[in-house]
């Protein structure tokens, strides 16, 4: 067990691995008096003293496996994916190895030509820091509100949405002529995939993208086939966000596409840290989960 530092940097740009530096690549960064975009060569590490703790870092399979012979128990952790697939499957299982405890984090960020996010303990699947001291709390962040009555959908694997109504009696849609249309009667933009959106009953966000006639996601889709249409306006997504990250001492993970909502920068409490991913952990129903074009934060009571 030794000290850690939970750091964010821009993709290209990783801090030297001093052997204490736990993090991964983000699409930008603030801190107080600090906003730089994801162009931008920078890193910025949290919190000042260090997070006491041990890493754990490899394939889902080999974490899960250390995670269990693991005898610490954990006052928060951070969960890092270095890419964008199979965290599901993980965090069902890391719910039954530390249920209870406080979790945060998300994919790491990617730049251009890249196929996945730099990590810091590098790892095939995902890195773990287990906090060992502290009395913490998750928290999450839905900017968007319910914008109309739950959907149906069918389904190709766990992230493509084929077909979509609006109930049993009525006609099937092609996902993508449904949303585009959800879109056009919001007052949205044909490639406004942030601002409109679905989301699962238990209010977690998927990010939908336009693949021919179907939409792709960029979380797995929940197992009741039910969705619901949440929309949020680029003032309100920043007010919510701001206020979210105006609490001190605290890690923020928002979405990259959440990012790309905001028109200015984005102002944090004193000693919070935030970066943006490529997906966020967040914490509903008392489980963490992998959704997008959200917010989740560990904070430090």
């Amino acid at each position: 067990m030794k000290n850690w530092r939970m750091t964010f940097w821009t993709p290209g740009n990783a801090p030297p691995d001093d052997g204490h530096t736990f993090g991964c690549a983000s699409h930008g960064i603030a801190a107080p008096g600090v906003w730089r975009g994801p162009d931008e060569a920078a890193a910025a590490g949290w919190p000042e003293k260090g997070l006491r703790g041990v890493a754990f870092s490899g394939s889902y399979a080999g974490v899960l496996a250390q995670l269990r012979n693991d005898v610490t128990r954990p006052t928060a952790a951070i969960v890092l994916f270095a890419h964008s697939s199979g965290m599901e499957a993980f965090l069902d299982r890391w719910a039954e190895l530390l249920p209870g405890v406080p979790v945060a984090g998300g994919g790491a960020a990617r730049g251009p030509g890249q196929v996945q996010g730099q990590l810091m303990r590098p790892a095939e699947d995902v890195t773990v820091l287990l906090i060992a001291d502290g009395v913490w709390r998750a928290e999450s962040l839905n900017v968007h509100d319910p914008a109309g009555t739950a959907v149906e959908f069918r389904a190709q694997g766990p992230r493509t949405i084929t077909q979509v109504r609006e109930n049993p009696a009525a006609d099937w849609q092609s996902a993508s002529s449904y949303f585009r249309a959800r879109q056009t009667a919001c007052d949205r933009e044909a490639g406004d995939c942030e601002s409109i959106t679905f989301a699962d009953a238990g209010g977690r966000n998927v990010h939908a993208s336009f693949d021919g006639e179907r939409l792709c996601t960029g979380a797995d889709l929940p197992v009741d086939k039910r969705l619901v249409l949440r929309t949020v306006s680029r003032a309100a997504a920043a007010r919510r966000l701001e206020e979210f990250c105006a609490v001190p001492n605290a890690l923020v993970f928002g979405c990259a596409g959440l990012r790309s909502l905001l028109r200015a920068p984005l102002a944090v409490g004193e000693g919070t840290l935030a970066g943006f991913l490529f997906g966020e952990l967040v914490t509903l129903g008392g489980r963490p989960q992998f959704g997008n074009l959200m917010a989740s934060r560990l904070v430090a009571e």
